[in-house]
């Protein structure tokens, strides 16, 4: 069953339930409004009655001409007496006198229904000298209400059963006009899934802004979304495949002249083993560099630990500096000694590593850590005197495997995944991070970090 039938119906069910309550409601206000008001003109006639002081005057029931004149088409007149006796009667309808006289000490009323319609009696109790000595009962008959009743029945009916008609009707026309713009999406869905080619859903310029348009919107998104990560993720296995091949062809190549010729050759052999274990190594740092990065997609630091930054910084540098055999400064705030931080120190000293291995490539000069503290944001920059960044390379320097210049960054070592894996990083820990760069002037990596990642 599709959804605009279930709609439909689900709304003509609940339509119908609605009326049936409502006119239910109705009759029963109609019924009880017009019987309240039987009632009442028969305790009025009731109290009229006993004016004429009953009980001493047996000849009024004798006399039919004193009582007729209160005497109604339909209506029943009744005099009983403590055993249920019927003393005197008169009546206008038989059904009525046909109900069986009941004594009762209590004023009272009671309402039938029968094949003739609604019979409505009130009873009366009467008093001589302050005893009860009989009970007044006045029936009537409302055929005509019974009419009217069944009448306004078969009214309400035959307005549900129209309503119910329209309801079907409009809801099968409006549902297709609500539902042609789903009818869109899952064309333009399936599409997609037949085709294996991203679109876009066309959305009308001057449609409401409800929630069709805002799903619309959000799928149009969605797919941009996905089109570049499909993008990504196709540039990320070329890229990926290219820097795995070339170490791979390079062991290969000086593996099969280790077989061929270095035998014999001492020099010949050292320098193919040489070769093999340097590009192994790059393998190595490529792998491991793209295992960081994929444990990097992860939101949240997985570590919240309190560590001092300065001492990791300084640390960093100088472990970097016996490495390098450069000369690299770390300059804090006010000569700061201690600034504390929660996070995952293993993972910011990778990120100092990145950032200040990529300074030391591209420059010959000193190399500059910077290390303050404004707002409860921790600032950490690194700054060199290099060769500097283009402006047009500048918006791509954090996607993986990205290389402003490719035979320059292949000389030196690397595959393009260091400020990728440091950018996750810093978001890792909600944190930003962005180059500053000039060609020919060096560059400055600022990464702003709370003092807790929680």
């Amino acid at each position: 069953m599709s959804l605009r039938l279930k709609i439909t119906l689900w709304v003509s069910i609940g339509l119908m339930v609605v009326l049936f309550f409502s006119f239910t409601f109705v009759y029963y206000m109609f019924i009880r409004v017009t019987t309240k008001g039987e009632i009442d003109l028969l305790k009025d006639k009731a109290s009229a009655l006993l004016l004429r002081d009953l009980p001493n005057h047996p000849e009024y029931w004798k006399d039919n001409m004193q009582m007729d004149e209160l005497l109604i088409p339909q209506e029943m007149l009744r005099y009983i007496t403590p055993d249920s006796k019927v003393a005197h009667q008169i009546y206008s309808d038989t059904n009525l006198a046909s109900y069986p006289a009941s004594y009762s000490t209590k004023a009272s009323e009671a309402l039938f229904t029968d094949a003739d319609g609604i019979l409505l009696f009130v009873r009366t109790p009467v008093f001589k000298d302050g005893k009860q000595v009989a009970l007044l009962e006045i029936g009537r008959s409302l055929r005509r209400l019974g009419t009217y009743s069944e009448m306004l029945i078969s009214i309400l009916v035959l307005t549900s059963i129209g309503a119910l008609i329209l309801v079907l009707i409009g809801g099968y026309f409006y549902t297709n006009v609500l539902f042609r713009p789903l009818k869109q999406f899952i064309t333009t869905m399936q599409n997609i899934e037949e085709s294996g080619s991203f679109r876009h859903i066309t959305l009308p310029a001057n449609q409401a802004n409800d929630e069709l348009m805002m799903l619309g919107n959000t799928f149009n998104r969605m797919i941009d979304r996905l089109q570049d990560m499909f993008r990504k993720q196709e540039q990320f296995l070329a890229d990926a495949s290219h820097e795995l091949r070339t170490p791979l062809t390079i062991i290969e190549s000086y593996a099969s002249l280790l077989r061929r010729w270095a035998s014999s050759n001492d020099q010949l052999r050292e320098e193919a083993l040489e070769a093999i274990v340097s590009e192994s190594a790059q393998l190595k740092l490529l792998t491991q560099n793209l295992l960081s990065l994929t444990n990097t997609n992860r939101t949240n630091c997985e570590q919240n630990i309190d560590f001092d930054l300065i001492q990791l910084v300084e640390q960093t540098a100088a472990s970097l500096r016996v490495t390098s055999f450069r000369e690299i400064r770390v300059q804090t705030e006010h000569n700061m000694k201690e600034l504390a931080m929660t996070g995952d120190p293993y993972q910011i000293r990778q990120l100092l590593i990145i950032l200040i291995d990529n300074a030391l490539k591209y420059s010959q000069k000193i190399v500059d850590i910077r290390v303050c503290l404004q707002d409860k944001q921790v600032i950490i920059k690194v700054m060199d005197q290099g060769i500097g960044i283009a402006e047009e390379d500048l918006p791509h320097v954090f996607d993986r495997f990205y290389r402003s210049d490719k035979a320059r960054n292949r000389k030196q070592g690397g595959a393009g995944l260091g400020l990728a894996i440091a950018q996750h990083i810093v978001l890792k820990h909600h944190g930003h991070i962005e180059l500053q760069s000039s060609l020919g002037l060096g560059s400055t990596a600022v990464v702003t970090l709370p003092q807790s990642c929680q």
